[in-house]
């Protein structure tokens, strides 16, 4: 394969137009590959490799290059069979170890598991083996910044926002002003690595009464709850979230926390109250959203659900990464949609508290981690949704 470099690396903003180049550059690498050559693609996830690669390649060259990953891994792309999956857990490095791999695209790389890369190095053992890839920066600590500081054969690439012409300039507005004050908007709009240190919601806790609400003017349309529960000195939580027309607006509408050792007994009793009371007044809620790690606990809550004939069905929560968590309540609350009810005391307490701990969330048991997490629980599946429909992101497709 004819390059110039082995590791081809583009860095910075969101939105900046550093994927919108790889759709061009990957049709052209996996054609100079030779009929015995392999060829895989790894993102965060599968879904977000679909979603940030797959489905922007497919609009672009349509569905006849562009296959869809198939239950094996595999997807078709330009009339070639290639390797296809998440390196979401230290277990996906096992997924190519044994391989032999001429060319590799890494999606979100910073999201990664430094072992899946390390795997992925000692893979491309051909003498014109390439690796292109695309990230937003992080920490300056971080291992892939090492890397790219390692002085190794790199072309690195750097973007900030505004090296996107195709932006709509009120939207790149928009995104200025939603992460203005906090560290994302160095990373996500300058295209630096930066520490997080300090206050997560600056803004919040800066201003809280700006989030705060008496009483709610516009109809719920949709209602969800989410769970964490306690252990170990932590609480059980629960946070009912409901959402307006179009996911307008995103509002904590009531919450549970008691950090007293209670019984399964007595956590199921008190969940069947709260959930009552909450369909009472948001006949809209059907759905619960519980921390994964209890599946005791969980199916407790399940055979109250049936046995109290509450109307809700109880899922595990997605758990992802606490960063697209963050990154979530900082953009809504920067866009004006994330409000809370005064009475909502713990959320409202958690929010203001919430520190930085080595470019994560602190959770030393000084601060409410738990009625965090389970308002991040009731809105992860939402995510997107909410985001996509929040106004200019709609209208950005080149990342």
């Amino acid at each position: 394969m004819e390059t110039s470099h082995r590791y081809n690396i583009s860095v910075g903003a969101v939105r900046s137009g550093k994927t919108y180049i790889d759709l061009f550059r990957i049709p052209k690498r996996l054609r100079m590959l030779g009929e015995d050559d392999n060829a895989a693609f790894i993102g965060n996830t599968a879904g977000s490799l679909e979603r940030n690669i797959f489905a922007p390649l497919r609009k672009l060259w349509g569905a006849r290059l562009v296959g869809s990953i198939g239950g094996n891994g595999n997807i078709r792309l330009f009339g070639r069979d290639c390797y296809a999956f998440g390196a979401d857990r230290n277990t996906a490095a096992e997924k190519i170890r044994g391989m032999s791999l001429s060319y590799c695209y890494g999606d979100e790389i910073t999201t990664w598991s430094e072992t899946v890369f390390r795997m992925i190095q000692s893979r491309l053992d051909r003498g014109d083996s390439v690796f292109d890839g695309t990230c937003n920066p992080d920490a300056p600590d971080h291992w892939f910044r090492k890397f790219l500081d390692s002085g190794a054969d790199i072309y690195l690439s750097e973007f900030t926002i505004d090296d996107n012409p195709r932006l709509p300039p009120q939207f790149v507005k928009s995104l200025k002003d939603e992460y203005r004050g906090t560290v994302y908007y160095d990373r996500y709009i300058l295209g630096k690595w930066r520490s997080c240190d300090g206050v997560i919601y600056r803004a919040f806790a800066d201003d809280p009464e700006q989030f705060i609400i008496d009483r709610i003017n516009e109809r719920i349309i949709m209602a969800d709850v989410g769970v964490d529960f306690g252990g170990n000195g932590s609480a059980h939580a629960f946070n009912l979230t409901g959402y307006t027309a179009g996911y307008g607006k995103v509002i904590t509408l009531a919450e549970y926390y008691n950090k007293s050792i209670i019984s399964p007994s007595e956590l199921e009793r008190d969940f069947a109250q709260f959930i009552r009371k909450c369909r009472e007044e948001y006949p809209v809620l059907r759905d619960v959203y519980c921390d994964s790690a209890e599946q005791v606990l969980i199916r407790g809550l399940k055979n109250t659900a049936a046995r109290e004939r509450l109307g809700v069905e109880i899922h595990n929560a997605r758990k992802g990464q606490i960063s697209d968590r963050i990154r979530f309540y900082t953009s809504i609350m920067g866009q004006g949609r994330y409000y809370v009810m005064r009475n909502c005391t713990n959320t409202i307490g958690a929010f203001m508290g919430a520190q930085w701990d080595s470019g994560t969330r602190l959770d030393n048991g000084s601060s409410n981690i738990d009625s965090l997490d389970a308002q991040e629980y009731s809105t992860e599946k939402r995510m997107n949704d909410i985001l996509d429909r929040g106004g200019a992101w709609n209208n950005c497709t080149a990342e």
